[in-house]
């Protein structure tokens, strides 16, 4: 009889329980490096040991398409949602409220106030997996996450200390995880990846101490590096080489805690990165126009939003501003006029709906030039810039903008390499392999990338 109750107790448990442990057992790691293109994957010169081994080990897309704008927080939020901004919410870096005034980076707001939407964090928690982040963008206060290292910046590119105080730091610092290391050395474009190597020490304790079912992990020298040098700078390619060194000690801690078969790697980016040596002046354009004094007009280098002031009189004014814009398309460095009724085929909000867009249209340059407003100059034609600009924001669909992307490990296929896939592929993929489901994604499940799809 006892036999008989056991053995029916071992046929339930096998039933019952396989899908809560079999996703209870898995492990991912997502790695974002900041700014890592997806041609960098192809530049041979490149020292980078542990992404080509992740990449012959796994599968690499050709290219992923990220966000526009193609900036840091608005792509990693996506990555982790799988939706786009015009969703999340997560508009920009830096965010103005029109209607209170109020200017703010957006990863100083709690979770809770900056994304609107589930991530794969909250997802994960809900199905009692465990978490953790590492200066992952838009995770201040998040209680989705276990194990914590919040990005958190009180002044521009500056952590704040108050981020570095929780009892997971304490439990880092006991254990000699050097994290008090990291904001000393955030602002140096040579010694930042000294604050990269504390957050892989950082998430190597996590793993081999907790075992996180879900991580991830934000690299930053990568971008840094590349703003001040330029991409194709001998310091640029040293970082990347540094920061895979970062992803050598992730892959270490996850071999040593014997969960090598049980682990995924997730490699991506938040965008691509150029190098821009030319600039085009539009403050005679609108001079021309006499509508100076009737809009507000914000130059953000790849794009200038036009806003309508209280002054503007759509009897007087609209028509001669439909010819400027028509005249502004036309014009050598402008790709596209965007009115604010097409914002959403770009994954934004349109300009009435959302006090954050800054204006009812965008001009948007081409990636070889930045948007400048001189009132000192009368001419529009492209001109030399003084000092180049190396960096990124530019429409998404340029190849310069596509990021890199590779999974390897447990679930994903070997020796395969995808086509055009996007960002908003990532999250939904992540789910899958942990055995969850992201609900109302825009993005699909890269099955093509799965062994056993």
């Amino acid at each position: 009889m006892f036999r008989t109750h056991v053995l029916r107790l071992v046929i339930l448990l096998i039933f019952v329980l396989p899908m809560d442990s079999v996703a209870q057992s898995n492990h991912v790691i997502l790695i974002t490096v900041d700014g890592l293109a997806a041609y960098h994957l192809s530049d041979q010169s490149l020292e980078i040991p542990n992404l080509r081994d992740l990449i012959n080990q796994g599968v690499m897309a050709e290219s992923s398409e990220t966000v526009f704008p193609s900036v840091t927080h608005p792509s990693h939020t996506t990555l982790v949602t799988g939706k786009l901004p015009i969703e999340h919410g997560v508009l920009n870096n830096n965010m103005r409220n029109r209607v209170t005034g109020e200017t703010y980076h957006v990863t100083n707001k709690t979770r809770a106030e900056s994304v609107k939407v589930p991530t794969l964090f909250d997802v994960a928690k809900k199905h009692g997996l465990t978490t953790a982040a590492f200066f992952w963008p838009e995770t201040k206060s998040d209680p989705s996450i276990d194990f914590n290292m919040p990005e958190v910046l009180d002044v521009k590119d500056r952590p704040s200390p108050q981020a570095f105080d929780s009892p997971f730091f304490r439990e880092l610092r006991q254990a000699n995880v050097p994290v008090d290391l990291y904001e000393r050395y955030y602002d140096d474009p040579q010694l930042q990846t000294v604050s990269d190597v504390v957050l892989a020490e950082a998430a190597a304790y996590a793993i081999q101490k907790h075992q996180p079912h879900f991580i991830a992990i934000h690299f930053l020298a990568t971008d840094k590096a590349q703003h001040e040098y330029g991409p194709a700078h001998y310091l640029a390619k040293a970082s990347i080489t540094q920061v895979d060194r970062c992803i050598g000690i992730l892959r270490a801690a996850v071999k040593t805690r014997g969960l090598d078969d049980r682990t995924t790697f997730v490699v991506a980016a938040d965008h691509g990165f150029v190098s821009v040596y030319r600039e085009m002046n539009l403050h005679p354009l609108f001079k021309e126009a006499g509508l100076l004094d009737r809009l507000v007009l914000y130059p953000d280098k790849w794009v200038l939003h036009v806003e309508l002031n209280k002054s503007f009189k759509v009897e007087t004014d609209a028509a001669r501003l439909d010819q400027l814009f028509k005249k502004a398309a036309s014009l050598p460095g402008i790709n596209r006029v965007i009115p604010s009724a097409e914002f959403p085929a770009y994954g934004l909000p349109r300009y009435e709906d959302d006090p954050h867009m800054r204006g009812q249209t965008m001009v948007v340059a081409n990636i070889d030039q930045h948007l400048v407003l001189d009132p000192t100059s009368s001419s529009m034609s492209p001109r030399p810039m003084k000092t180049a600009y190396h960096g990124h924001g530019y429409l998404p669909s340029h190849p310069r903008m596509y990021p890199a992307l590779i999974l390897s490990g447990r679930g994903i296929s070997k020796g395969k390499q995808l086509g055009h896939v996007h960002n908003l592929d990532v999250a939904p993929t992540i789910a899958h392999l942990l055995g969850l489901k992201m609900e109302g994604t825009s993005g699909r499940i890269l099955k093509e990338a799965l062994s056993t799809p």
